[in-house]
């Protein structure tokens, strides 16, 4: 990794802020002890079913939320016969529930997870005949939630909502974490958020609900425990926060509970770290900050928000920018808006109507570097190192390829070579192929092959030299189709007109598309395109403009697909509104008869939190033909309100799939008619140009089909 540093990066973009006095922004819950009295005894199950032995409501009348720390909890039964003995806690208001047995329990260290309204019922399920079961339960926390801390850049709060499924509210001292690229996809937040006794995390949530209707008085609300997941302290690594520049904390979290999943393979996306000194134009911060009643909606309390604004300077290992943030934002992290990398750690807020900025710790910081590089408790890479020198195939080649593999020692988990292996599954079930050892960390497997546009899944097993087994990935699988490779149909990047056509309904006022080069103008509009070619489609992309009193809509030019029964559609999205009702909606919709019938591709009530990109196998939707066309809607109809949405990088592709490239026609033999064939896919650019499988259709695709064409099929 690179960890070069510089003094001090400084924009010259004229918005420089003064200095002025910063502070952390954490958002502690307000909690209290209840005291309760809930004393079992021992309980057995005589019955002939499972059934629940004890069962108790635990109830603090008035707490906004509650969660349960266990006295004592006696659970029968064994985990390795299958007749253990567990918990299960359930919500009386929202009935979400929570399952604890004998490992997980102690992962949650006595505790249970955070549980919306005034009352719990807490049961113990046993097995018949399994022995004795004891709950006793003598304090309970509760909580409402604490007061506001505002650091906002400007007049208003231009923070939006956001649902970005690597981000979790770190509890109880009310930060946020988030899920980085290290081996076992763990956590990074603030010192000051993970610094000890006052500062723990011991808890974060994902999915996080919106809080009740007042910013005074009004309780948080939380996900239910599929959603929240105990934090190992084993894995807590931390500064304790040491000021602006010098704040960081870093750990991880065990299995859920419920799902058994790890929070990764829950959210199934992570942040990449760049370590390299920033050169961002715009940075972004995406966390739970508070909300004040007079600047956004008070039940925007501690959930998820976002604003992207403008990146200032790095200067020793504080980083500097401005955007809106509050108490509960603290340990963001900080986005270079550009690449969607993390660059560093939000942790003060200074950025105010007067002046400021606020500040971060630089992901380049030696104190991050190494702790990233020392791993401790559930973020040791767990078993060998696995890596891939020539990467990971997408696409498999039916008649089979090679791929190569390394495998290397962890610490004292040294792996077995004659027992390393690919697990391989093309949809006619799982087949175990041995890896072929080079020598060293060195091995090599060919991986079968297949039918054509078959969906493949594979991972890769290994025993380490005293019998323990380890795979990877770790609970899941690699991806990968059957298929030659891609084509690209249609490839926009918007710098050039496409053809497309911008139109509106009656009595819309402002917010028509436009094919520009976005710009932040505070409505929502993204600060840059999603490909960084330059243009993109955006509505109305001028100064506090955004769309009014209609519906706007793009159509695309209308694509021949009917020699493409597999064609991929894609384009990034970015979709911005205030409107949480769903009012402003924006829909994408395709036709296959030149736009006289309209199918829903999706549609999208809420933000998007910036650019994403999305993807649709056409033939799920519309058959493909030579007519066929999309559009986009957006609209912002009844009360005003704010809706900015955006196009770029749309991409229309096929999958190539044929077991003899050089029989271009299709007839089933190889014959100099399959030059004139290639040819005319050359001159029309078709799919079957393609002969080396590059993606591209060039003049080097005529060498590829003659080394085809004499190997024959």
């Amino acid at each position: 990794m690179t960890t070069s540093r510089i003094a001090s990066i400084v924009l010259a973009c004229g918005l420089a802020c003064a200095a002025s006095a910063q502070s952390t922004q954490p958002l502690p819950l307000t909690q209290f002890d209840a005291k309760v009295d809930i004393s079992s005894g021992q309980v057995s199950n005589t019955g002939n079913q499972v059934t629940a032995v004890i069962s108790e409501v635990v109830s603090v009348p008035g707490a906004d939320w509650l969660r349960l720390t266990f006295d004592e909890v006696t659970l029968a039964g064994s985990m390795d016969a299958g007749n253990a003995s567990y918990l299960r806690i359930t919500s009386l208001e929202d009935g979400h529930v929570q399952y604890l047995d004998h490992v997980s329990i102690r992962q949650w260290q006595h505790t249970s997870a955070y549980f919306n309204g005034d009352a719990v019922l807490v049961e113990i399920l046993a097995y018949p005949g399994t022995g004795f079961n004891e709950l006793n339960i003598t304090t309970v926390v509760a909580g409402t939630p604490p007061s506001v801390e505002e650091s906002i850049c400007g007049p208003t709060d231009d923070r939006i909502l956001s649902s970005d499924p690597r981000s979790a509210r770190a509890l109880p001292i009310g930060c946020t974490a988030w899920l980085i690229d290290d081996c076992e996809h763990c956590f990074l937040t603030a010192g000051h958020c993970n610094g000890g006794l006052n500062s723990d995390i011991n808890v974060v949530q994902f999915n996080v609900p919106l809080s009740d209707n007042s910013c005074s008085f009004g309780g948080i609300n939380h996900p239910g425990p599929e959603d929240q997941y105990a934090v190992d302290p084993a894995s807590q690594q931390t500064n304790g926060g040491g000021g602006v520049g010098n704040d960081w904390g870093y750990l991880g979290a065990f299995p859920n509970s419920n799902t058994g999943l790890l929070p990764w393979q829950a959210s199934g996306s992570w942040f990449t770290l760049d370590f390299d000194a920033p050169t961002a134009s715009n940075a972004r911060v995406t966390g739970y900050g508070s909300v004040s009643s007079s600047l956004a909606p008070c039940t925007w309390y501690a959930v998820q928000k976002t604003h992207a604004g403008p990146f200032f300077s790095l200067s020793g290992n504080a980083l500097g920018y401005g955007m809106d943030t509050t108490g509960g934002n603290s340990g963001s992290p900080v986005i270079d808006e550009g690449t969607g990398n993390a660059i560093g750690i939000h942790t003060h807020g200074g950025c105010s109507t007067g002046g400021g900025n606020n500040s971060g710790t630089w992901l380049g910081h030696p104190g991050v570097v190494n702790a990233l590089a020392n791993p401790q408790g559930v973020c040791i890479p767990q078993g060998p190192n696995f890596s891939f020198p020539d990467g990971l195939p997408d696409f498999i080649d039916p008649a089979g390829q090679n791929l190569n593999v390394n495998i290397a020692a962890n610490g004292a988990i040294i792996p077995d070579p004659a027992t390393a292996e690919l697990v391989y599954d093309d949809g006619n079930g799982a087949v175990v192929i041995p890896l072929t050892h080079n020598g060293g960390d060195s091995y090599s497997v060919s991986l079968p092959g297949g039918d054509c546009f078959s969906a493949v899944d594979y991972s890769f097993a290994v025993d380490d030299t005293s019998g323990e087994s380890y795979t990877n990935p770790n609970g899941a699988t690699f991806a990968a189709i059957i298929a030659s490779g891609t084509s690209d149909i249609v490839n926009l990047d918007m710098n050039s007109d496409p053809g497309w056509t911008a139109t509106a309904s009656a009595g819309t006022t402002t917010g028509f598309w436009q094919r520009a080069v976005p710009g932040d103008y505070n409505r929502g509009d993204p600060s840059a395109d999603s490909d960084g070619s330059g243009f993109c489609w955006v509505t109305d992309n001028a100064a506090n403009a955004d769309i009014d009193n209609g519906i706007v809509t793009l159509t695309t030019a209308t694509y021949d697909l009917s020699g493409a029964p597999d064609a991929v559609l894609s384009y990034d999205l970015h979709h911005d509104v205030t409107d949480t009702a769903g009012g402003d909606l924006f829909m994408a919709e395709i036709s296959n008869n030149g736009g006289s019938t309209w199918v829903t591709l999706e549609s999208v009530p809420d933000s998007t939190g910036g650019w994403e990109s999305r993807t649709f196998n056409v033939a799920d939707f519309v058959t493909p033909t030579s007519q066929v066309v999309v559009r986009f809607n957006s609209q912002d109809l009844g009360t005003a309100t704010i809706a900015e949405t955006a196009i770029d990088a749309f991409v229309i592709r096929t999958v190539l799939c044929d077991d003899c490239l050089a029989d271009v026609n299709g007839d089933g033999a190889v014959t100099p008619t399959d030059f004139t064939a290639w040819v005319n896919a050359f001159n029309n650019n078709l799919p079957e140009c393609d002969q080396n499988g590059d993606g591209a259709c060039t003049p080097t695709d005529f060498t590829a089909w003659v080394n085809n064409f004499n190997a024959g099929c």
